[in-house]
């Protein structure tokens, strides 16, 4: 707690030198910030003093800043580097972040700066993998060493070669093609003869990726494990890259969030702060499906007329039923979605079903129990009770197994299943609520009159 306010009063100095235009001491001040804490300063400045802060900057520091903001922030500093600048920044930055940001460059942008990188060449593969793939996000950040040499020479190695502490997980064992044979811990490295070759001392139990793995596939693999990087291979098993955990924890917030906005139909690009004409072109469709899904419930009022118009009072009480089916049918979904991205272990569909008809017909009876009370303190009507339980119960048992079937469906014709599930869900929730609503009152029509 006494870090963060120091670190607003640090911010809040730094603002006041930025307006004061004394940039010497509003540089020296904010170089003492966390990188995180200083993209936040920067990327809170107009475009004009977002440029001039950035260009006192050392390179090294600016580079920084690349590592610590989300995709959707790179074109602002972007903006504020300029295109004749960046390249000197990204020389400072490891390959996966450079090939971040060049990635949000026009294709002759992309071209220019690639040009001008002194490893442009490493960059411009790791461009050719899909931004949702182990090779996409994998960092070249990692420790190589021949299976061949000793002990003694793998050590001498790391002394010269001084890798960050975050960079040396694992140490990774590689034959003379670069095919991965395993890994050595540094403890064992250590505290073997000096003699000892590296292939004796090898663990070949190494969990790898292929370049082409999907990034959800790369975090539930790590996961699983209990990894701290995972290593990437080629088609032929040669070591291309690793994705670290810190890598990974972006992906599965990247994830979470575009299957919970697909679940309301929302695209993950859309944000708090998105100008209102792209979050209506992004809602707008859904909205219009949802109106589409709509016109069912409303079919069958239409074609129930008459009873609707003898029990008026009955459907006073169907939107809470519709509502509640609603809900359970959406919450089954949402387990459903989570169950199909993290590949849990499921059995037999017959067996889902009928457990999820057991719970919403629970559910749904003492729900429907209630409703149905709350009705008789009204109107008096045991009738009328009895119709809203007998509603509440049938159509909660069947929204649960809906919303376990959705998603899937939406799997089984290779649609991502989050996309509106919900939505699907509430459609045939809300028609078989008022179906079963209009069907119990036209069958007990007289007795729900008198």
């Amino acid at each position: 707690m006494a870090e963060d306010v120091v670190t607003r009063d640090l911010l809040d100095d730094a603002r006041a030198l930025i307006e004061g235009g004394e940039w010497a001491k509003a540089v020296a001040l904010v170089t003492s910030l966390h990188p995180a804490d200083l993209a936040d300063l920067v990327l809170s400045l107009d475009e004009d003093g977002r440029r001039e802060i950035l260009d006192y900057l050392p390179t090294d520091i600016v580079g920084l800043l690349f590592e610590e903001v989300e995709d959707d922030e790179l074109r602002d500093l972007i903006r504020g580097v300029g295109l004749a600048d960046l390249p000197a920044v990204l020389d400072e930055v490891e390959d996966d972040v450079a090939a971040d940001v060049i990635g949000q460059l026009e294709p002759e942008e992309q071209a220019e700066t690639l040009a001008a990188l002194d490893r442009g060449d490493e960059v411009a593969e790791l461009l050719r993998y899909s931004e949702e793939s182990a090779g996409g996000i994998m960092s070249r950040g990692f420790v190589a060493l021949h299976e061949r040499i000793t002990a003694a020479q793998a050590l001498d190695y790391l002394r010269v070669l001084r890798p960050p502490s975050d960079k040396a997980y694992y140490l990774y064992i590689i034959d003379d093609e670069r095919r991965l044979q395993g890994t050595v811990s540094l403890r064992d490295l250590i505290v073997s003869d000096p003699r000892t070759k590296l292939e004796e001392i090898t663990m070949h139990d190494v969990r790898a990726v292929s370049t082409e793995t999907d990034q959800e596939e790369v975090a539930r693999t790590m996961q699983r494990y209990n990894l701290l990087a995972v290593p990437v291979v080629d088609a032929e098993g040669r070591l291309e890259g690793v994705t670290a955990a810190d890598d990974l924890i972006d992906v599965l917030q990247e994830e979470a969030t575009e299957d919970m906005y697909r679940m309301v139909g929302l695209d993950e690009q859309e944000g708090a702060l998105t100008p209102w004409v792209r979050s209506v072109r992004f809602r707008l469709p859904w909205l219009v499906v949802n109106l589409g899904t709509a016109f069912v419930a409303t079919l069958i009022l239409v074609l129930f007329s008459d009873t609707v118009k003898r029990a008026v009072i009955l459907f006073a009480f169907a939107p809470a039923i519709a509502n509640q089916a609603g809900v359970t049918g959406t919450q089954t979904a949402t387990i459903m979605v989570r169950s199909l991205a993290l590949h849990e272990p499921r059995r037999t569909l017959g067996g889902i079903v009928a457990r999820e008809m057991l719970i919403g017909l629970v559910n749904g009876l003492v729900v429907g129990a209630l409703l149905g009370a709350v009705a008789y303190l009204f109107e008096q009507n045991l009738t009328l009770s009895l119709i809203l339980l007998s509603s509440m119960a049938s159509t909660s048992a069947l929204a649960a197994p809906i919303g376990q079937l959705v998603p899937l469906v939406l799997k089984l014709f290779r649609v991502d299943p989050a996309l509106s599930s919900s939505i699907f869900v509430t459609m045939f929730t809300d028609a078989f609520s008022y179906l079963f609503s209009v069907a119990l009152a036209a069958a007990l029509i007289t007795r729900l009159d008198g």
